[in-house]
């Protein structure tokens, strides 16, 4: 049984943010994604509340400190786990100094609220790019938002991380938006979301939030999105206004635009994750073209 646990955090005012994905079955035990290191006790009795003693894998889509800043917590709770993740993470996951201080650098106080980062020791990580785990979870390299992007397919499930962006579930439809923070390189997240398409006859599991049955509307939706920003970025880098861009944005993606109809907690906190988003964006074309 696949269950999504709430990883909220009550001190900044987040919910529906990120979660921990939790499968427990005859076939396979895993978790993808423990979350930030703020959240490793509500993760833990979460799991002891389900009965959960063992797990096969810890799955991490990515090592940013909201996906993967509980891993260390985790990963001594459970030493029987391996901890699996993308080949650029590796040295990050057994020295975590560096990726905390460009964390810090990133975030600024946002990294301290998550909390710092644990190291796992090297011989517990498994590093498993475009292959197939035992209990039949397959790994999908997918770098984008991150150089260190992976997704997993399992059963019915696609794990996608943040390659197809920022989901929320709402009352007549979707929301939806791309996650492009910095280094953003389109040709690679482009290449990504591609690789995927085989895969979206599944339902999608997101880090940021909750689950959508109809893959490929997903997955292209997601492959628009990422073109039509970068053209809006793009015809604003000259003189970059955030206001601006952001009005052309709502004009030209209806999906996006829905960002008005979110409560106001969710909204202020998507505007901010959003500038990151555009900030990327414009990153990339000042040094592209």
């Amino acid at each position: 049984m696949l269950e999504l646990i709430d990883l909220d955090i009550e001190s900044l005012g987040y919910t529906r943010f990120i979660s921990a994905w939790l499968y427990n079955g005859p076939d396979a035990s895993f978790l993808v994604d423990p979350g930030p290191a703020c959240t490793a006790d509500k993760l833990l009795e979460a799991l002891e509340e389900k009965g959960v003693d063992h797990l096969d894998w810890i799955l991490l889509t990515h090592i940013h400190l909201d996906h993967a800043g509980g891993i260390g917590h985790l990963s001594r709770h459970f030493p029987e786990a391996g901890v699996v993740c993308h080949e650029k993470a590796v040295s990050h996951l057994i020295d975590p100094s560096r990726l905390w201080e460009g964390s810090r650098r990133v975030l600024g106080s946002l990294a301290e609220t998550f909390g710092r980062i644990k190291s796992v020791p090297e011989e517990r990580i498994v590093t498993g790019n475009d292959k197939e785990l035992e209990g039949g979870i397959r790994v999908i390299p997918t770098p984008g938002h991150a150089p260190h992007h992976q997704s997993f397919v399992f059963g019915q499930w696609l794990f996608c991380g943040e390659l197809f962006g920022v989901f929320l579930d709402l009352d007549d439809d979707i929301y939806l938006r791309p996650a492009t923070p910095p280094r953003f390189v389109f040709e690679e997240f482009a290449a990504s979301i591609e690789r995927l398409a085989p895969e979206t006859d599944r339902k999608v599991c997101f880090g940021h939030y909750g689950m959508y049955n109809d893959g490929r509307r997903i997955a292209g939706l997601a492959e628009t999105q990422l073109k039509l920003w970068l053209e809006v970025v793009r015809s604003h880098a000259g003189n970059p206004n955030m206001k601006a861009i952001l009005a052309d944005l709502k004009a030209n993606d209806p999906v996006f635009a829905r960002v008005d109809e979110l409560p106001a907690q969710i909204f202020e906190r998507e505007m901010y994750y959003i500038g990151n988003t555009i900030r990327g964006m414009l990153d990339y074309v000042e040094k592209r073209g």
